[in-house]
């Protein structure tokens, strides 16, 4: 698949999470690999003592029905290998993302004027910080921050962002929370 994401460092020392691997996804994205990047999270014991469910990261799946369990892993695996899912720490979701009608994974045609329609519902605990779209071009890694400081605890809204996506060749979207919680998407191709 790719790699997997862990909260670190976790000090709160920057705006996102897990910047390491973050940024290999972006590396393996301009080196053309099509890979995507799951949530995980370390659990070396298991006891009443241990605050798991605190530490641990959440993968959603896109899937159009609930599998059913005679049916095995299979739909899971597929939707995973096929960048159906964004990763959480599960303060901010991502209810609904598109990029000109497309879904992570899927590969997209930009706008004539070289922009692209990005459609992102989101629910949050802590008020947002921003939301930032990432995309490259096969070698520089470029970024568009959206200020989302007006946001208020417990929230749920819509968002239309429209970068300029000129040249690039991939793209996925980050959203971040004040208290440095935040929701990824898996990568999105640029048709060229």
């Amino acid at each position: 698949m790719g790699a997997a994401w862990k909260a670190m460092p976790a000090d709160l020392s920057q705006p996102r999470l897990g910047n390491r691997v973050l940024d290999l996804l972006d590396d393996m994205n301009n080196w053309g690999e099509k890979k995507t990047m799951i949530t995980e999270a370390d659990l070396f014991t298991i006891s009443h003592e241990n605050e798991m469910y605190a530490h641990m990261n959440v993968n959603y799946m896109m899937l159009d029905d609930l599998p059913k369990y005679n049916d095995g892993w299979k739909p899971v695996v597929e939707a995973m290998q096929k960048g159906k899912f964004f990763g959480t720490t599960g303060e901010v979701l991502m209810h609904e993302l598109k990029v000109n009608g497309k879904i992570s994974g899927e590969t997209l045609a930009l706008n004539a004027d070289g922009t692209a329609d990005i459609r992102l519902k989101l629910s949050w605990t802590f008020p947002m910080n921003f939301v930032e779209v990432i995309s490259g071009d096969g070698e520089k890694v470029y970024r568009e921050k959206f200020d989302l400081n007006e946001t208020k605890a417990f929230g749920e809204q819509q968002f239309h962002f429209r970068p300029q996506l000129k040249g690039r060749k991939w793209l996925r979207v980050e959203a971040w929370d004040s208290a440095v919680n935040g929701a990824f998407s898996q990568t999105f191709y640029v048709h060229r």
